[in-house]
């Protein structure tokens, strides 16, 4: 067997292709070579070392400080080394070794101290950011999700001026290989909300993720609905209510009749989801007896607005008031989000169309839009801060639309200029319809 296995070894290092050796190769043979216990210290290959006790692997790296300094409270004399600990070998790789040795040896290059204890490492400052931010968040569960499954893996136990450039690159890439490009953003979202933050606190200079490298993919959703998808949505919610109605023969407590209503508010309102959901009826204002408006408080922006209801709006509150509801329940859906997701989960599903709740927002801006509604009014009652928003995502489509319109109208110009220059009023005989079009007009 012995015999065997080394001609097994012999064939496999004959067919080892010749060429350019591989770029940690050196390092991997270093390793390969070191005895199963390195004595009292860590073996160094390139200033980058490893220590072989009776239970752990250890990696440390040597740090020449040029101009000297101090470090674990000791002063280092100019052109001495000292050697940092860096942790269990199984949890860095040879590419991480070598770029945190290089980052730390550029600091001492500049003189900049090696030691970042000092500063909070991201795990911790996370979890006190999340704390601060708890009252006012409004999806502070999907924050959370996105810190403790996506980020701390990655970023944890590292400092907060040690998280580099090339570690969000790396970071994006990894999770770029198993989820979309827009869930990977939202994710980096989070990331940069908190960096930014230390930043403004003033425990590191710059948000590194500012300099990585842009995530790709990602295309805003210009999705709209349209009267034919609306009324199908409608008859397909009324479906679902009716097997809800069915269904609540069994579970009396299971709240009905709430879906047809909150879809007419959704697209008559122009609210997100977050915010129709945190309604209640202290927010329902009746200014007189043609006016009515809602106080949407739980806004991304943190600014609170008024929304006028329209005459469906109106009509949607009457029923409300009907609906069963527990004891003491102001809310004016009386409906947790997990039995929102589910439902509205379950009715895109069955009405075979691409649509989201978002779609509905969307909308709602496009109808005011297009019926001429200042930009300013449309981006006050979907509250936002600004109209750059509606500028990029209706107003564009909009001019678009004008611009087909102004087509068409000189396209049937010319056909009449060409009628009449016949003299028969019969159409010119070309090339039909599509060399007519390859061939455009351009006279004024």
């Amino acid at each position: 067997m012995i015999g065997t296995a080394k001609a097994v070894k012999a064939i496999k290092a004959a067919k080892r292709p010749i060429g350019r050796p591989r770029r940690f190769a050196r390092f991997e043979e270093f390793e390969a070579s070191l005895p199963a216990q390195t004595g009292k210290r860590a073996a160094y290959c390139d200033c980058i070392g490893i220590y072989k006790g009776a239970k752990t692997t250890s990696v440390f790296v040597k740090i020449t400080l040029p101009k000297g300094g101090i470090f674990r409270k000791r002063s280092i004399p100019p052109g001495d080394a000292v050697e940092i600990k860096l942790g269990k070998r199984s949890s860095w790789d040879w590419p991480e070794l070598t770029l945190e040795r290089d980052r730390l040896q550029g600091l001492a290059d500049k003189g900049l101290p090696l030691e970042a204890d000092e500063v909070p490492h991201f795990a911790d400052y996370a979890a006190d950011w999340l704390e601060r931010r708890k009252p006012t968040m409004r999806s502070f569960g999907v924050t959370r999700g996105n810190v403790k499954s996506a980020l701390n893996p990655s970023f944890g136990k590292k400092a907060l001026n040690a998280i580099s450039v090339s570690d969000v690159n790396r970071w994006i890439g990894q999770q770029s290989k198993n989820l979309k490009p827009a869930s990977v953003q939202r994710q980096l979202n989070t990331f940069n909300a908190i960096m930014n933050d230390a930043v403004q606190a003033g425990l590191i200079d710059r948000n590194p993720s500012d300099r990585a490298d842009k995530i790709r993919g990602i295309e805003p959703r210009l999705r709209f609905v349209t009267d034919d998808e609306w009324t199908h949505i409608l008859a397909t919610a009324e479906k679902i209510e009716a097997e809800q109605r069915e269904a609540k023969k069994r579970v009396p407590q299971q709240t009905t009749g709430w879906l047809n209503l909150f879809l007419i508010w959704a697209l008559n309102s122009g609210m997100r989801r977050s915010e129709i959901m945190s309604l209640t009826w202290s927010s329902v204002r009746k200014i007189d007896q043609e006016t009515t408006v809602v106080e949407v408080l739980n806004t991304k922006t943190s600014r609170p607005r008024h929304v006028t209801c329209t005459d469906e709006m109106k009509a949607v509150l009457v029923q409300l008031e009907q609906l069963d509801r527990a004891e003491g329940d102001q809310r004016l859906f009386p409906i947790s989000m997990t039995t929102l997701k589910r439902t509205l989960s379950k009715l895109w599903k069955e009405t075979g169309l691409d649509i989201r709740l978002h779609d509905l927002r969307r909308t709602h801006a496009t109808i005011l839009v297009g019926n001429n509604v200042d930009v300013r009014a449309v981006a006050s009652r979907l509250g936002h801060s600004n109209t750059a928003m509606l500028a990029q995502r209706y107003a564009v489509d909009r001019g678009d639309m004008a611009a087909a319109r102004a087509f068409n109208a000189k396209r049937r110009s010319d056909e009449e200029s060409a009628k009449k220059g016949n003299g028969s009023g019969e159409e010119p005989k070309e090339e039909g319809v599509r060399g007519s079009l390859g061939r455009p007009s351009l006279r004024s």
